[in-house]
């Protein structure tokens, strides 16, 4: 066929931005700021995409008792990086060190815990949507630095032909699960038992 890869549904995308939004709404209650959405290069992800991700996520912002403004972020490759490895984190953070939090929807790199060694500039909160299903975020959602981390439900085809129909929430359940530093051990195990 011509498709590579059958892509996730505008539908799905919106989804995962709903329930990332929601876990924002819950922790900044009643603040106003700026949420940073950070993506991954251009390469890894077109304008339809990175544009149904933010139209997903800023409807719940609207219920929000505080003012808060969505800002774009694109992470940037340099010479010895894909474009998600740390060096990229580090040069967007760096433009977002006013944000009440951060919504990566590139995962995070392996080292991640490396960015809040002593020294480091302080980070806001993270959100993140891993789509590869990576355990890399485990010991940040642990100690809290990520507060959630969406990730697709193992075992199910999120590319599956049959109509998606239904609310955020609903489409979300289906397909996602959301790791918490309550639950983190758990899904990280049910992950490793695809693998």
């Amino acid at each position: 066929g011509f498709s590579s890869q059958p892509k996730m549904s505008s539908r799905q995308e919106m989804a995962v931005s709903d329930g990332l939004a929601n876990c924002v709404l819950g922790d900044l209650a009643g603040q106003s700021g700026t949420v940073v959405l950070l993506f991954p290069q251009r390469r890894l992800m077109d304008a339809d995409t990175e544009r149904s991700y933010e139209e997903g996520f800023t409807p719940p912002l609207r219920h929000a008792r505080g003012i808060l403004h969505v800002r774009a972020l694109r992470l940037e490759g340099g010479d010895h990086d894909a474009g998600h490895g740390l060096a990229a984190f580090k040069q967007a953070l760096a433009q977002a060190q006013d944000a009440l939090a951060v919504v990566s929807y590139a995962g995070v790199p392996a080292d991640f815990d490396t960015l809040f060694s002593d020294g480091q500039p302080p980070i806001p909160p993270f959100y993140v949507f891993d789509p590869d299903g990576s355990t890399n975020w485990l010991g940040a959602l642990k100690a809290g630095r990520i507060r959630a981390v969406v990730l697709p439900r193992p075992g199910v085809d999120a590319r599956g032909r049959e109509a998606i129909a239904g609310m955020p929430a609903t489409i979300f359940e289906r397909f996602y699960l959301l790791a918490t530093p309550a639950n983190a051990d758990q899904v990280a195990a049910s992950l490793k038992a695809q693998h």
